[in-house]
């Protein structure tokens, strides 16, 4: 029988500097989401990371089970639905038009018959830019405070950049710096095709029940897009499924060892070899008029990780830190896009 990883909370803990670190860092995302309207020329505050949305998407997820893991059970039932989010992730809200195709696709899966759902953050690139959480607080605190200065003396903002530049050449002073280059050799790879197209993946792992496991959506169904480096995401977003539908497949790989399938090693891809991708549940997004999902309410949806319940939350150190950061953001922009509206209606 082939071996499992399990979770343990010594997955997650971190030390004491780091939590100095993060407890900076929370501070600056609050203030930098509460800027984040005047800065990106919004009436509501955007998000702290994947601030631009290109649409949103719903359908069904239909669960398979298998020894895997069974999200009919951990979302007890199996009329299930699922909310799709497709983003860029910057801090800001560029305007359309040429863009590195680095893209996020955030999946919501909700029981429609009572309030249980998971949500699940995946980008199309599957590594991380280090696994020293210090350096990359450092690099987020100096990136926040880089965006704060653009939403008071915009003129002086460039006095922030050699702090964010000299946090980010602090990851080539990193014994695994050959994996770092790797990493960005994949980065310079990637092609810009259409935005549903790709394949997405979890940065890091979760618990599929006592289970540690890593995410993939694989498309598998779809009308072939041709490639076009200037295309408008969110236009072909719109004009796609106007006319189409598309099918994915939600998979996992379940960890076997710390060795080959290891926790705090996001530099690294696990390997098919050691971990297989199982399908846990298909997704259906039937044709459909996204346009009409332009509104507040799904600009303020949360697709927040660490609401899921226990067994469908996010592992280890780095998301950790990511769970305030998360927590910090949404909590500042909810309260800051509820008294804007408020506002509004006066």
């Amino acid at each position: 029988m082939a071996k499992e990883l399990y979770y343990s909370p010594e997955m997650d803990r971190l030390t004491p500097k780091e939590q100095e670190l993060l407890d900076k860092d929370v501070k600056l995302t609050k203030r930098a989401v509460l800027l984040s309207a005047k800065v990106n020329g919004k009436r509501y505050a955007t998000r702290n990371a994947h601030a631009k949305a290109f649409g949103y998407v719903r359908g069904k997820f239909i669960p398979v089970k298998n020894n895997a893991g069974d999200i009919s059970e951990l979302l007890q039932g199996n009329n299930l639905g699922v909310i799709i989010r497709y983003s860029h992730p910057n801090f800001f809200t560029l305007k359309n038009g040429p863009e590195y195709p680095l893209y996020g696709c955030s999946v919501k899966i909700y029981n429609k018959n009572l309030p249980v759902s998971a949500r699940f953050p995946l980008v199309n690139l599957p590594v991380f830019i280090t696994n020293s959480v210090s350096k990359f607080l450092n690099i987020h605190i100096n990136a926040n405070r880089f965006f704060i200065s653009r939403g008071k003396i915009y003129g002086l903002s460039f006095l922030k950049i050699p702090g964010l530049v000299l946090a980010g050449l602090s990851l080539f002073w990193d014994r695994q710096i050959l994996s770092i280059l790797r990493n960005t050799l994949r980065v310079l790879d990637i092609e810009k095709i259409f935005i549903a197209t790709y394949a997405y993946h979890s940065v890091g792992c979760y618990r599929l029940g006592d289970k540690v496991v890593k995410i993939r959506l694989k498309p598998t169904k779809h009308k072939n897009t041709p490639e076009e480096p200037l295309m408008d995401q969110t236009q072909k977003l719109f004009e796609y499924f106007s006319a189409e539908e598309l099918g994915l497949d939600f998979q996992v790989q379940v960890g076997t060892t710390e060795r080959k399938t290891p926790v705090n090693n996001l530099l690294k891809i696990w390997s098919e070899r050691s971990a297989k991708f199982v399908t846990v549940g298909r997704i259906v997004l039937p044709k459909q008029d996204i346009s009409e999902y332009r509104r507040m309410a799904y600009e303020n949806l949360s697709f927040n990780p660490f609401e899921n319940a226990d067994e469908l939350k996010p592992v280890g150190r780095m998301q950790k830190v990511r769970q305030k950061i998360y927590n910090a953001s949404i909590a500042a922009r909810q309260h800051y896009n509820q008294t804007a509206n408020v506002k509004n209606k006066k």
